[in-house]
């Protein structure tokens, strides 16, 4: 019965998450005060510092002032609720400001923009709220970015990511070893402009269970194509994208754009691209 009921919270969220759609622009917004608060008994308020570190590093990769207190908050709001018996939590991104009223020119508090990700409360919490956070902040800088048209500058030290995961950063040589192992290459492209790149190393790839399921299946490679020679065929107009690569024919059997969450990704190594 606890199973039924589990798949009947996830249905219902997904329902409404599926219905929900943002009629909020982001046009001009340079400036923002950020909040974060959480209710309920069963998150601990320990994870406030840790969101709102990751709110300001949002901010700071878009350019978007929080150096002073203003009347528009960019708030992470983390809640509780019941559906049957199953706790759910409730992770709002949203802002909030002061405007007028068309008709009377009254200044009032409104919110200006609203998402909001919902999961089932269960022992891989905090996995889930970190995917969560995820995914509102990036659906927020992108939305932000198009709307503004910003180009964020961000570096990506693909040396010292190596280093730290055991990638290889030359094609030639993944390619020297993957032959000898006989094993497929991973080759993961980013780029210097790209802040979900670094998002999805430090998120996804330098986690140790996916890490290690990587070294596990393929020779990893990991290549800036604003700085470092690859193959042309493997290029693509955005980052990051994952080439898996059969090391006998050099072509690409299988490939993943844009950027995942960890249990995403985990699933596509399992199922999706493995030969």
């Amino acid at each position: 019965m606890k199973y039924i009921r589990s798949i009947f919270a996830f249905i219902l969220l997904t329902q409404a998450v599926a219905m929900a759609g943002t009629i909020f622009t982001l046009s001009g917004i340079n400036k923002v005060y950020p909040v974060v608060d959480i209710s309920g008994k069963k998150i601990p308020k320990t994870y406030k510092a840790v969101i709102l570190e990751q709110l300001i590093e949002t901010t700071d990769e878009l350019n978007i002032d929080t150096s002073e207190y203003g009347t528009r908050s960019l708030a992470v709001l983390v809640s509780e609720m019941y559906v049957g018996e199953e706790v759910v939590i409730n992770v709002r991104l949203l802002i909030s400001e002061q405007v007028s009223r068309l008709d009377d020119k009254e200044k009032i508090f409104a919110i200006t923009y609203g998402d909001k990700k919902y999961f089932v409360f269960d022992d891989r919490f905090e996995n889930n709220l970190e995917d969560a956070l995820d995914t509102l902040f990036i659906r927020f800088a992108g939305q932000y970015r198009e709307e503004n048209k910003a180009l964020v500058k961000v570096a990506v030290d693909k040396n010292s990511f190596a280093s730290a995961t055991g990638y290889e950063t030359n094609y030639d040589a993944a390619l020297k070893r993957a032959k000898k192992e006989k094993k497929n290459i991973m080759l993961v492209l980013v780029s210097n402009y790209c802040p979900w790149c670094l998002k999805f190393e430090e998120r996804v790839l330098l986690k140790k269970d996916v890490n290690t399921m990587i070294h596990k299946k393929y020779i990893p490679l990991i290549i800036n194509k604003d700085k470092e020679p690859f193959p042309k065929r493997f290029d693509k107009a955005f980052t990051p994208v994952v080439h898996f690569i059969d090391y006998k024919t050099e072509q690409s059997y299988a490939s993943v754009a844009g950027y995942h969450n960890r249990d995403e990704f985990l699933y596509l190594l399992k199922k999706g691209s493995g030969k």
